[in-house]
C-alpha cells in the first residue's frame, strides 16, 4: 500500500477566493504518486492568444495570472500531518509554465478518505493577500506509473493511472524570466475505447501517453 495518503487520481470540485463564489467551471486533473505529481488545468478561452507571449502575460490581472501559472506543473510532493485530519502539503514545482516566486504550501483538512479541502493564500499586484479554498476529490486509487525523457534537452513528466494520464513537457531554453511559452505543453488525457484523447491543457497538446511509454523511461513504481 502507498504510504502517501494523497496517492491517486484527483479532480477539483471547486475553487473559492476570499470566501466568494465557488468556481466550478475549470477542469483540473492531478495525478499523485508516492513522491512525483503532475497537475493540468483547463485553458480558459480568454487566454487563448497564440502564442501567449510574455508581454501579454504581464498585462493580465492577477487572478488570470494565477490561472496561467497553474495551467500545467509537475514535480515532487511532500506533506506534514498535524493530526489525523489536517496538516500542510507542498508542491515542489520542477516543471511549470512560469517560475514560481513563493512556496506552493497550503493547509489541508480531510473531509473523508477520498476528499479534502486545501486552504492557501496568494498576492495581487498591490501585494494584498487573498485567501483561496479548493475542494479535491479522489476518483481513483491507482496504481500510477511515472515516466521521464531518457535523452535530449526536453524536460518532462508523464504519469499514467487507469484510463487517465497527464503529460507535462518543457523544451524552452533557457527556462528563465518567462521565456516564450510555445515550448511548454501540458495535457490531461483520457483513454476511451482503447485510444488516448486529449481533454484539456495548454493549446498545443503534449506528446500522447502511448509515445511516452515507448520512448521515455519509467521512474517510479
Amino acid at each position: 500500500m502507498p504510504h502517501n495518503p494523497f496517492y491517486g487520481i484527483w479532480q477539483r470540485r471547486f475553487i473559492q477566493f476570499d470566501q466568494g463564489v465557488k468556481e466550478t467551471t475549470q477542469s483540473v486533473l492531478w495525478l499523485q504518486a508516492e513522491t512525483d505529481f503532475a497537475d493540468v488545468r483547463q485553458w480558459f478561452p480568454e487566454l487563448l492568444t497564440a502564442p501567449l507571449a510574455p508581454d501579454h502575460y504581464r498585462t493580465l490581472p492577477w487572478r488570470q495570472r494565477f490561472d496561467v501559472d497553474l495551467l500545467g506543473f509537475a514535480g515532487t510532493f511532500t506533506w506534514s500531518a498535524m493530526d489525523d485530519t489536517q496538516g500542510t502539503c507542498t508542491w515542489h514545482h520542477g516543471l511549470a509554465i512560469t517560475p514560481r516566486q513563493r512556496p506552493d504550501t497550503s493547509h489541508y483538512t480531510w473531509l473523508g478518505p477520498h476528499e479534502f479541502l486545501e486552504q492557501g493564500t496568494c498576492e495581487d499586484d498591490a501585494g494584498v493577500t487573498h485567501t483561496f479554498l479548493e475542494h479535491w476529490q479522489r476518483i481513483g486509487a491507482g496504481p500510477l506509473q511515472v515516466w521521464h525523457p531518457v535523452v535530449g534537452t526536453v524536460q518532462g513528466v508523464g504519469m499514467v493511472a487507469a484510463d487517465w494520464a497527464v503529460v507535462v513537457q518543457d523544451g524552452r531554453s533557457p527556462q528563465l524570466n518567462l521565456a516564450p511559452f510555445t515550448g511548454f505543453s501540458a495535457t490531461a488525457w483520457q483513454r476511451r475505447q482503447g485510444h488516448w484523447q486529449p481533454q484539456f491543457g495548454t493549446p498545443q497538446p503534449s506528446i500522447e501517453p502511448a509515445q511516452v511509454l515507448s520512448q521515455w523511461q519509467r521512474a517510479e513504481r
